[in-house]
């Protein structure tokens, strides 16, 4: 028989102020739709795709169809949405004197979590039927689209974050670790001024929600290799006191689905979305010069090879003036520091 407190953990009782879903193993909802709709609807209501040779508008969201919602089962964030959305556009071709106006439609019909970005149908109606009308429509269905998909990623990612930060609850032990305010000290002043005056920073600017749809985007794909186990270097990435020693500060590392992270003085921060032991971990991740309410998704795998782990990341929705400095800086303050502060390297400093 198993002593006092040392039994299956869904039957122990902690001393909790709340006093509910002890180790976050009961089932918890919570709707998102009403939400989503604002969001689907202002993330797309005047997205605006302009290059050298066309202009267009969505000019408004016609309808917007569907469900979300954010579960908690067995300490596992589970995220649901089924949207269909139709939207109106407007545009017109630049590269002539009286430039034909046309417009048509776009609908999106299996907006879905069972489905990847890439796989989003856009179907692209026109309605005009002037001279350009065929050749706008046709930038539109094969490159325009590309924007808006980035822009429904701003969406899946901030349903992510927004639902997801208060679903998993801290147990007994992890009570106050959300309540830690990072504080810059003479251990880790170096290298939080070194972070914020190197390549990884970029010009601070402030975004309003509504302002969001014309920042571009792009995605970062990164791989290193580590001289240890998956176990190892999983560890490294989800364990609060690991990360304070390579980052040679304080750190906020709650490795539960919906949990908190914070490194460099707050500089960087999010929150985990997903996690699978040794290996996989997906996390909401932005820096604090980013504009304002902007997150990132960042989706580390883990790999065994002959020589150790392969790590390969991809990090999507990254501001574009800020591509280098980022992508830099993953290998400047997470990759080499990891190697050396725990003898990961293959590689000589």
């Amino acid at each position: 028989m198993a002593k006092w407190g040392e039994g299956d953990p869904r039957w122990i009782v902690e001393e909790r102020a709340d006093a509910k879903n002890v180790n976050n193993w009961h089932w918890i909802e919570k709707k998102a739709t009403q939400w989503s709709i604002d969001k689907i609807k202002a993330l797309l209501t005047g997205f605006i795709i302009d290059t050298d040779k066309y202009y267009l508008e969505v000019v408004k969201v016609n309808k917007c169809e569907g469900e979300a919602a954010a579960n908690n089962r067995k300490a596992k964030l589970i995220i649901f949405y089924e949207w269909v959305i139709e939207m109106e556009w407007k545009g017109h071709k630049k590269s002539v004197e009286s430039p034909s106006k046309v417009c048509g439609t776009i609908a999106v019909n299996n907006l879905s979590e069972e489905y990847s970005p890439e796989e989003w149908d856009f179907d692209v109606s026109c309605q005009s039927t002037k001279p350009d009308a065929n050749e706008v429509k046709e930038f539109l269905r094969i490159e325009g689209v590309s924007y808006l998909r980035k822009q429904l990623q701003i969406y899946i990612t901030d349903l992510k974050h927004e639902y997801g930060k208060d679903l998993i609850l801290p147990t007994k032990d992890k009570q106050g670790s959300s309540d830690l305010i990072l504080k810059q000290t003479p251990n880790n002043k170096a290298p939080v001024d070194a972070l914020w005056n190197s390549d990884i920073s970029s010009t601070k600017k402030h975004v309003t929600s509504g302002e969001a749809g014309t920042q571009d985007t792009v995605q970062i794909s990164l791989q290193e290799d580590f001289m240890c186990t998956p176990e190892d270097l999983y560890k490294v990435f989800i364990t609060e006191e690991l990360t304070k020693l390579f980052t040679r500060g304080n750190a906020i590392v709650q490795s539960t689905p919906g949990g908190k992270y914070a490194i460099f003085d707050g500089n960087v921060s999010g929150s985990f979305i997903d996690l699978e032991p040794n290996k996989m971990i997906s996390m909401s991740w932005r820096k604090d010069n980013w504009p304002e309410n902007h997150h990132s998704t960042v989706r580390m795998d883990l790999e065994q090879i002959d020589t150790g782990t392969r790590l390969k990341l991809t990090q999507t929705n990254v501001p574009a003036d800020d591509e280098e400095g980022t992508q830099s800086g993953w290998q400047t303050h997470y990759f080499m520091p990891i190697q050396q502060t725990f003898g990961f390297g293959g590689k000589i400093f």
